[in-house]
């Protein structure tokens, strides 16, 4: 069924959904790396309240983006949100197996669990989050 002929009550679940997601990141990551400012915002209107690093505002190469991660959550379990499409899921595989390699823990589940429940919606950008929230209004 195409997304745009789903009933209110289905955006609401799917809203559900997403928050306890973000409620149990927010109870087992310590960190979560997003690409820039508007995924951040979506995701703390969704409730996480874990610290959130943005990969590229953060002018550096991804190398020292990496450093700077690995030095604050060596042994520490990290999210990695960026977007779902083509471009996001290869630099999310490259900094996961990156900081995996240097001792830090990457919860590839719950991206995976977020991708299916996003695309299934026809979302690839992580900051569109927030228009499943318009779609749940009755």
């Amino acid at each position: 069924m195409p997304h745009s002929r789903r009933s209110p009550k289905h955006f609401f679940d799917v809203q559900a959904r997403l928050k306890e997601i973000i409620d149990d990141v927010n109870f087992r990551v310590s960190l979560v790396i997003v690409e820039g400012k508007h995924d951040e915002q979506a995701l703390l209107r969704l409730g996480l309240k874990r610290p959130v690093r943005r990969i590229c505002d953060s002018m550096m190469p991804t190398f020292a983006f990496v450093d700077e991660v690995v030095e604050g959550y060596m042994g520490q379990t990290v999210l990695i949100l960026l977007d779902f499409d083509e471009e996001g899921m290869r630099m999310a595989e490259r900094v996961g197996n990156e900081l995996e390699a240097r001792g830090v823990k990457i919860d590839r589940f719950t991206r995976r669990s977020v991708s299916r429940l996003l695309l299934a919606e026809g979302i690839r950008r992580v900051e569109e989050v927030g228009t499943i929230s318009s779609r749940a209004e009755f």
